[in-house]
């Protein structure tokens, strides 16, 4: 069976950019190209990865949550950032995609698309795969079944089918992460949740959260045959937010823009990411002596142990994925 690794590029790239903030080429950042590159080739030996797929967050890509939820990322969206940080982030990602392309790493990025939603429909459509998803981002927990597992660059962890996974400090079943973030709201997201119920109110109204798979029909329909409601149950059952808002429809809302997959994609964006699951990559023009200019060029070999192997060690994992393409486009061929 194809072992994939399935990465949220973006989620990667921040991780070493905002990480590393001390390593330089120069007048040249490269913390962000680094890690990616070392993240890479770490996680295709430990899991024994036969495919990569890099998923990028594409131009406007909040826009479709934008129309059902005006302040989704707002938060983000306001943040300055300094124009040499743009240039830097803009410069490395760039760098990361020629890398990429020389070492058989299938990536795509699509408008008016997040990484998030495309990650999500490939899983969709692999069911034939073994998956593993590498991101930071907890929304994507809600994909974790028998055949797609979610390693978190932050914790450092792989989390699979029948494991609990966290959410604000509580340990849940990864089906009801969808449910918990529409009551209780996503800060990093910006999407406000009911008023006065946390993770760990919700889990006393419901009891059931901690173990097995609740809906929000029943959640609601347990507040409802209660005797006597509380402040915080009716909250819940008249959608009042945390601005003190009131919209009977905002559980639904939120519901909605949690959710991730082909519901936020374009026509262009459903067709690629069929066209990346099932192509074999082309190997004209590609060459991993070509990634090692670059790394020669953009100061990684200066970075690497002090011995006369060690840019040995550090291709060694992408050659055994270059062959495995390369076999598999031979194979595609002589079809």
């Amino acid at each position: 069976m194809t072992r994939t690794l399935l990465v949220d590029g973006n989620s990667l790239l921040n991780t070493g950019f905002h990480g590393i903030k001390n390593m330089y080429n120069g007048t040249d950042h490269i913390g962000g190209l680094y890690h990616f590159l070392n993240a890479l080739r770490k996680h295709i030996d430990g899991y024994l990865i036969t495919k990569i797929v890099v998923f990028w967050d594409g131009e406007e890509n909040t826009h479709p949550r934008l129309k059902l939820y005006p302040d989704y990322k707002l938060n983000r969206r306001l943040k300055k950032k300094s124009e040499d940080d743009l240039q830097s982030y803009a410069k490395q990602q760039l760098r990361i995609q020629e890398y990429l392309e020389e070492l058989y790493v299938r990536q795509s990025t699509f408008k008016l698309c997040e990484a998030d939603d495309c990650i999500a429909y490939y899983c969709e459509k692999s069911q034939e795969e073994e998956i593993i998803i590498l991101t930071s981002d907890r929304d994507l927990l809600q994909l974790i079944s028998n055949n797609v597992s979610l390693h978190i660059i932050s914790l450092n962890k792989l989390f699979k089918s029948g494991d609990k996974v966290p959410l604000n400090g509580v340990y849940i079943p990864s089906n009801n992460v969808r449910v918990v973030k529409t009551i209780c709201g996503d800060s990093s997201d910006n999407i406000d949740g009911i008023k006065m119920v946390g993770i760990k109110s919700l889990v006393k109204i419901k009891p059931e959260l901690l173990e097995e798979k609740v809906t929000l029909d029943d959640i609601i329909k347990t507040i409802k045959l209660k005797d006597k409601i509380t402040n915080k149950e009716k909250n819940i059952i008249e959608g009042i937010t945390k601005k003190e808002q009131k919209n009977e429809s905002t559980l639904e809302i939120n519901y909605n823009i949690i959710g991730v997959g082909k519901q936020f994609l374009t026509k262009e964006a459903i067709k690629g990411i069929k066209d990346l699951s099932k192509k074999a990559i082309d190997p004209e023009g590609r060459h991993w002596k070509n990634a090692l200019d670059l790394m020669m060029s953009d100061g990684i070999l200066n970075i690497l142990p002090k011995k006369d192997d060690a840019w040995v060690d550090f291709v060694r994992p992408f050659l055994r994925l270059t062959r495995i393409e390369k076999d598999f486009y031979k194979n595609k061929k002589d079809e």
